[in-house]
């Protein structure tokens, strides 16, 4: 063990001592901070022909010719035209793979207990074969519990990500990754988070408490601000990272109250200006002029670097000592191993000046990055995009489009040939205008001598074709077809089957896609969340030995295949007692709906609904098996169960027209006026129809109640319907009346008027 490094000395030191002491540490983190920035430039230079060619996709993307082609198609005076088909396969492909990876939102992994298999040989036994009962039950309880804690972790990351918003991030990073060919996700990145909750106090009385939090989330990083080890072929390869920050003087400020920020430094870096921190070239104005925006300049921007790599201790000392940060006398008495002189850190520099210095939290060393490509290419992290991919087609596309407008403008007039030695115009113009004079210098000369014309030949049939094959090579090279565009080719199938196979075929291109995002951000990002919980997380019962799956190449992949599957099962299920008998249907139906994307809260009823719905429909079954019964008993009980039915109708009729009349809605008054028509004039045929039925009933009572002769019964009944049906006419007539009314009153109100009299 050394009593002496890099200049520290365990002796106490005098006040000169110290300052000289402590300029010679800021001199070293110079140095540091220099090489740092060398070897950010380093990579910046590397990347720009990555770069270049990103510039090229997006003006590419937006249909706009590179500077250099559209000067020479101007001196060309040719068509300038651009048939952008670049957007539509690219939007197709970001549309199709969020698609397919995020349909509904749902969880892309499943976080499981990694099996002994020991443990689960013997939680398979019963206890009548088992040698030992306690030992099977005690298999059991341990394999429950790690499944439980398996579901638990599960629950606890699909909130850290929802919090985080990662599926809109998500959604950006396939958008880079289809346009530029390559996506960075940064994750788990630890924040500061303010959550309010209601604490129930022993008084009964709720308090609002405000916690302050540190919690992982997830960032998306600009590819334009992402500079890895040029010299990697993936991001597992690369020693370092770099990432860019653009800052004002304002965040400046803000990051000096930060933990660990050497503000001494932070204080240079504002007096040498914005402008000398700036080491890679924002493309931002590059972008803007493509797009049609003013250009703003690069402004008052501080570049601040993160850097993710290895530095040596003496160097973490530095700025730990610069930074007060007692945990340096660790390292300070520390011997020196060549083969261990590195630590895996986190450095934010600024120029020549280091800001801050913090040590990887992380115990596995994992750096916080996910790279994911379109396509990937072998040499290099960055892949390519889809505009990438089909650069030559569309460059095609556009010369034989050029070419169809050009020859379509010669073509469709002849050529003409002058001799000027034996003719000459009248207003001195040699410019083809209607009704113009010429003269015939030598009038022994005629004037066919004078003129002659030829016409250039249309070749707008091979040029289509041209455009044709160009349209077709798109597909290939990019390998998404028309149909997964949704547009359907000239001897595309309409069948469904044969839809069904085509879109599974179109599918099967994009299924790599997918597998490289379940490979290259599914799982790596779950694992770093899973290392941060087991590492810094309070819980207890979410820690445990668990494998990572991710699911987007499976269970989110093909779903109009899940969709189908489910159609059947749930069909078998129906058909077949024995299973339908084991089915939790209420699942399975929310299943279904899912996979149809349909929102199964609000298109099915609860179980209090249900209930309510089944009682309902038993009152009603009891209600007509006693109406049949009095029917089958004949006489007044019959025309009773008749007249009830009839109330009945009168019911159910005029709850189904207030419910349309509640669809059609109350502010409209004409709507409202032919409701009340309509249902007036139910309830009066109904009413007219319970008078008969009760003239009926009456008459049937009269015969078994008076047991009269015959000719004194057709007297009495004579007298009695005499009187009914002058009630039933003075009803009819009221009935007449008051649909007279209604009518006039509904016809009023189509005129216009609100009031008559």
């Amino acid at each position: 063990m050394q009593e002496e490094m890099d200049g520290y000395s365990n002796e106490a030191m005098n006040p000169q001592e110290t300052e000289e002491h402590e300029l010679e540490v800021a001199e070293r983190l110079h140095v540091f901070a220099s090489r740092l920035n060398r070897l950010a430039s380093e990579q910046v230079a590397k990347k720009n022909q990555v770069e270049q060619r990103w510039l090229d996709d997006i003006r590419q993307y937006h249909g706009e010719y590179a500077s250099d082609e559209a000067v020479k198609l101007a001196r060309a005076k040719g068509s300038e035209i651009f048939v952008n088909i670049t957007r539509n396969k690219t939007n197709a492909a970001e549309a199709r793979l969020q698609d397919m990876l995020f349909p509904t939102d749902d969880r892309n992994f499943g976080i499981y207990a990694t099996p002994i298999p020991e443990l689960t040989y013997i939680s398979e036994q019963t206890p009548e074969t088992a040698e030992d009962a306690n030992t099977v039950e005690m298999a059991r309880r341990i394999t429950s519990e790690a499944t439980e804690s398996a579901l638990a972790m599960q629950d606890v990351i699909d909130d850290q990500l929802l919090e985080s918003r990662y599926h809109i991030k998500a959604r950006d990073i396939i958008h880079d990754a289809c346009q530029l060919g390559t996506a960075v996700l940064k994750g788990p990145v630890i924040i500061g988070r303010t959550k309010k909750r209601w604490d129930t106090m022993p008084d009964g009385m709720s308090v609002m408490q405000v916690v302050e939090a540190l919690e992982p989330t997830v960032e998306r990083i600009d590819p334009w601000d992402f500079y890895p080890d040029m010299s990697a072929k993936t991001i597992s390869e690369a020693e370092f990272v770099f990432e860019r920050r653009r800052l004002s003087k304002k965040q400046l400020r803000d990051m000096a109250q930060l933990p660990g920020v050497l503000v001494s430094q932070l204080r240079e870096i504002v007096k040498q200006g914005a402008k000398s921190s700036h080491i890679a070239k924002d493309f931002t104005d590059d972008i803007r002029n493509i797009t049609g925006i003013n250009t703003v300049g690069e402004g008052n921007k501080y570049e601040v670097w993160e850097y993710h790599g290895p530095i040596s201790k003496s160097e973490l000392i530095d700025a730990m000592r610069m930074s007060d940060d007692d945990e340096s006398d660790s390292y300070e008495n520390e011997e020196i191993d060549e083969l261990d002189d590195e630590v895996d850190a986190t450095v934010f520099f600024s120029g020549d000046r280091v800001i801050k210095v913090a040590l990887n939290p992380m115990d596995s060393d994992e750096r916080p990055f996910s790279v994911f490509n379109w396509e990937k290419d072998e040499s290099s992290i960055f892949g390519f995009g889809v505009p990438c991919l089909m650069r030559s087609a569309q460059k095609v596309i556009n010369a034989s489009w050029r070419m169809m407008m050009d020859n379509a403008g010669l073509s469709v007039a002849d050529q003409l040939v002058i001799n000027k030695e034996l003719l000459y115009p009248a207003d001195g113009s040699w410019d083809m205008t209607p009704k113009k004079i010429w003269y015939l210098r030598d009038k022994t000369r005629s004037v066919q001598e004078a003129f002659a014309s030829f016409a250039t030949p249309s070749h707008q049939t091979e040029l289509a074709n041209i455009f044709s094959m160009a349209r077709q090579l798109a597909d290939e090279e990019t390998n998404l077809p028309l149909i997964a565009q949704g547009e359907m080719g000239q001897h595309t199938t309409k069948t469904s089957s044969g839809m069904a196979m085509l879109m599974n075929s179109s599918n099967i291109v994009l299924r790599k896609a997918v597998k490289n995002w379940d490979d290259d951000i599914t799982r790596p990002l779950i694992t770093r969340f899973y290392d941060w919980n087991m590492q810094f997380n309070d819980r207890s019962d979410v820690k445990g030995d668990f494998s990572i799956e991710a699911r987007g190449s499976g269970a989110l992949l093909v779903r109009e295949k899940q969709q189908e599957n489910l159609m059947i099962y749930s069909n078998l299920s129906m058909s077949v007692p024995e299973f339908a008998k084991r089915r939790d249907w209420a699942e399975l139906d929310r299943e279904i709906a899912k996979s149809l994307e349909l929102p199964y809260d609000q298109i099915t009823l609860d179980d209090q609904k249900i209930a309510e719905m089944e009682e309902e429909q038993k009152a009603m079954q009891e209600q007509m098996m006693q109406m049949q019964q009095m029917q089958a008993g004949g006489g007044a009980d019959q025309m009773k169960a008749e007249l009830a039915q009839v109330e009945l109708q009168l019911k159910s009729q005029k709850l189904q027209l207030e419910a349309q009349k509640a669809q059609a809605g109350i502010e409209q008054s004409q709507a409202e006026m032919m409701m009340k028509s309509q249902i007036e004039e139910a309830k009066l045929m109904l009413e007219s129809r319970k008078l008969e039925l009760e003239e009926r009933i009456q008459l049937a009572q009269l015969k078994n109640k008076y047991q009269m002769s015959s000719d004194q019964l057709q007297t009495k009944i004579a007298i009695d319907s005499e009187k009914i049906r002058t009630d039933r006419d003075k009803a009819a007539a009221t009935t007449n009346v008051r649909l007279t009314d209604a009518q006039l009153r509904s016809r009023n109100i189509s005129n216009g008027f609100d009031t008559f009299g």
